[in-house]
């Protein structure tokens, strides 16, 4: 090879991975409400379930997790289809998932007992939509 092709050859390999990084950020970008919403209800439902492990279930603490976790709900479709109208499946899951998080709003566990099973039905309706949809 001669050095004008070499120098070629380098010259589209930089300007091809540029233009991947480029592609790649945009997609990302793409997703990032999203991934940004289920993270927090990650760590909103996480700190329930540690507060579980560690047996200190705080009534005022609880029930501002949930209330967090069901008003993040709300943005779980927008979230995910943006500009369209999600399929029935993810209504469906969205709508068991506002129903368990009412239900344990209403119920206010004031301590662990009450609060295992609520977090049981919230973390499965979470589990199975995960399963389908990730």
């Amino acid at each position: 090879m001669t050095m004008k092709q070499i120098v070629l050859l380098l010259i589209g390999l930089v300007v091809g991975a540029m233009g991947a990084v480029i592609v790649a950020n945009a997609l990302r970008a793409r997703d990032a409400y999203a991934r940004g919403a289920m993270d927090v209800m990650q760590h909103h439902y996480g700190s329930l379930r540690e507060d579980l492990r560690a047996k200190r279930c705080d009534a005022r603490k609880t029930t501002l997790a949930l209330t967090q976790l069901r008003a993040l709900s709300n943005e779980i479709e927008p979230a995910v289809y943006p500009d369209s109208t999600p399929e029935s499946a993810f209504r469906e899951f969205g709508s068991r998932l506002r129903d368990a998080l009412d239900a344990g709003i209403a119920a206010a566990p004031a301590d662990c007992a009450a609060l295992a099973p609520v977090a049981e039905k919230i973390g499965k309706v979470c589990e199975e939509c995960h399963q389908q949809y990730r």
